[in-house]
């Protein structure tokens, strides 16, 4: 008895004779091994992480356990197992992959939607079998350029999608001033400004605005897909000849105080409108002209350019006396003359100029005057005598003369001037030489 007692409490199975006497400890552990499809899924037993699938747990007490498989990217799988003691089990739990919500609209709508190359239907769509993962989303509609997306479907969390498609054509609004230009686009008519032309190809398209009295226009514009363009076009009027005339010519001509060239002056293809003409020539008094030209007009304008002078008048004291004006020799009085002269009258223009009075034999002589149109200045001035000795003559007693020569008589008499104002005629017969005086220094 006491054996038997012993054999009971360590569970063990005894057979005697032709009966079978089974005696099974009542806490002897139970077996059970999980495996899962897919593999890899962490397990756990009644709420105790154990490790990943396949496994197999040990030391399991008789009775129910929770069971569970967990893998990233697929739904938990649960099952109750219910073990005897000391039993060895198996288990084999199926994970279903966990699958996204997306909704996907488009503008516009019922664009036909393909995810990874297969079709799935028209938005607005709702799919709700796309495994977790990363995809490809191309929507297209007819009219308008294809548009791809990449997709992320990370958690059973809803996504939306929206897509926003591109028109394959360009839309171009034309606007002209004036108004009412026809228009036309790669050759078609399209109506009278303002407009809008729709559907035009991208690339470029040649626009061109035609107005009676107005110069046509032409352009090429470029489009892209999906663009709202304008054009917008100030018509030039048909334009207009001016010519500018001047007297005397060669003056500068400005139209708007713009240089554009000088008289005679032809502007050719002028748009018409208001101008200011104004022209320079230097000693004349500009002018300024408004005009205006009309479209189509041929317009002359003549300008009669008055001189900015003023007059110099110099009064001869002595003959012979050449008057120059900054320099240049302007007139000149008559010599051999003891006559009075009439006064020399010189045109001078306006402002500051220096006037020199020049005769053999006299100290030169500078003045500074200033002119002012239309006015007289008077000058009246004696220049002195340079006396300087440039005649020798000989006399047959020996005497020798020095002065300066004077006149010659028919008789051969010869006047000499010994000293200033002081003069000496010699009798011919009585001369040896003539001889030039020696230059002074020699």
């Amino acid at each position: 008895m006491r054996m038997l007692t012993k054999a009971w409490s360590m569970g063990l199975i005894v057979t005697l004779g032709a009966g079978t006497f089974r005696c099974l400890a009542l806490d002897a552990p139970a077996q059970l091994r999980v495996t899962s499809i897919p593999e890899g899924a962490a397990v756990t037993c009644d709420g105790i992480l154990r490790d990943q699938t396949p496994v197999v747990l040990d030391n399991l007490s008789g009775g129910p356990h929770l069971i569970q498989a967990d893998l990233a990217g697929h739904l938990p799988a649960r099952r109750t197992v219910t073990l005897s003691p000391g039993q060895k089990a198996a288990l084999e739990l199926r994970l279903e992959p966990e699958k996204g919500l997306v909704l996907i609209h488009s503008a516009p709508s019922e664009a036909e939607i393909l995810i990874d190359g297969a079709n799935r239907g028209r938005t607005p769509l709702l799919i709700t079998d796309l495994p977790l993962g990363r995809y490809r989303v191309r929507a297209s509609s007819v009219g308008y350029l294809s548009q791809e997306v990449d997709l992320l479907v990370e958690n059973r969390a809803p996504r939306r999608v929206l897509l926003s498609l591109t028109s394959d054509s360009a839309n171009l609004t034309v606007q002209s001033t004036p108004p009412g230009a026809a228009v036309t686009v790669n050759g078609l008519s399209k109506g009278v400004t303002p407009c809008i032309i729709e559907r035009l190809p991208s690339g470029d398209n040649r626009v061109a605005l035609t107005l009676a009295e107005y110069l046509a226009y032409q352009d090429t514009v470029k489009l892209r897909a999906g663009e709202d363009h304008t054009v917008q076009v100030t018509l030039q009027p048909l334009p207009a000849t001016l010519s500018v005339v001047c007297t005397p010519a060669g003056a500068k001509v400005f139209v708007d105080e713009r240089l554009r060239g000088q008289s005679p002056l032809t502007l050719d293809a002028i748009p018409p409108g208001t101008y200011t003409l104004k022209v320079e020539l230097e000693g004349h008094e500009s002018q300024t002209r408004v005009v205006e030209v009309k479209r189509r007009d041929t317009r002359v304008e003549e300008f009669t350019l008055v001189r900015k002078v003023g007059m110099l008048e110099v009064i001869a004291e002595q003959p012979g006396l050449s008057v120059l004006v900054d320099g240049v020799e302007r007139g000149a009085f008559p010599a051999g003359t003891d006559k009075p002269t009439d006064p020399l009258r010189i045109e001078v223009g306006v402002g500051e100029h220096t006037v020199e009075l020049r005769k053999k034999g006299y100290t030169s002589l500078e003045k500074r005057i200033a002119i002012v149109q239309g006015e007289v200045v008077r000058l009246r001035e004696i220049l002195k005598r340079n006396f300087v000795a440039d005649t020798v003559v000989r006399l047959k007693s020996g005497e020798t003369v020095s002065g300066v020569a004077g006149r010659r008589f028919p008789d051969g008499d010869i006047e000499v001037e010994t000293r200033p104002g002081i003069f000496r005629t010699i009798k011919g017969k009585d001369v040896e030489s003539v001889d030039k005086a020696p230059a002074a220094g020699n």
